[in-house]
């Protein structure tokens, strides 16, 4: 057991994030959807919601995977079919600085989520990533490809 348990310490370790996905009974490892694009703590929140929480996001070839503990001990994660996704930066809103960097994720059966990148500098390598992945999965963007 306790042998077991230090293979486990490593193993996590070796993750730079908690990355175990479950739906249901079925659980996937991440780390098997293919190379890792890019990837951030950032904060979130869904788009009818007011609670904002820090969130790992990591961009797969095929897959956005994000993961969230809110305060109240709620685990939030998904695991999104890049193809299915619509990606568009938000405007900053007056007066409001944590708006100054954000993107919305919408698709379909997904609540839209708002993610807000640390600087200005993140938001552009998100929605460059992001962006082009979606084209390269099959995807269609609602919004030129940005250069980088």
């Amino acid at each position: 057991q306790i042998i077991q348990n230090q293979e486990n310490q490593k193993e996590n370790l070796d993750q730079r994030f908690p990355s175990l996905f479950r739906k249901g009974r079925r659980k996937t490892v991440v780390r098997n959807l293919g190379k890792m694009i890019y990837y951030s703590k950032v904060k979130f929140k869904f788009q009818h919601f007011q609670e904002v929480n820090d969130c790992f996001l990591e961009l797969f070839q095929s897959y956005l995977y994000f993961q969230s503990v809110g305060p109240n001990g709620l685990t939030y994660q998904g695991l999104l079919p890049l193809r299915e996704l619509q990606v568009r930066e938000l405007e900053a809103a007056q007066g409001s600085g944590q708006q100054e960097h954000a993107f919305r994720i919408a698709g379909p059966l997904l609540n839209p989520l708002i993610v807000f990148c640390p600087s200005a500098a993140e938001l552009k390598q998100w929605l460059y990533h992001l962006e082009k992945q979606i084209q390269l999965s099959g995807g269609s963007l609602a919004l030129p490809l940005l250069a980088q």
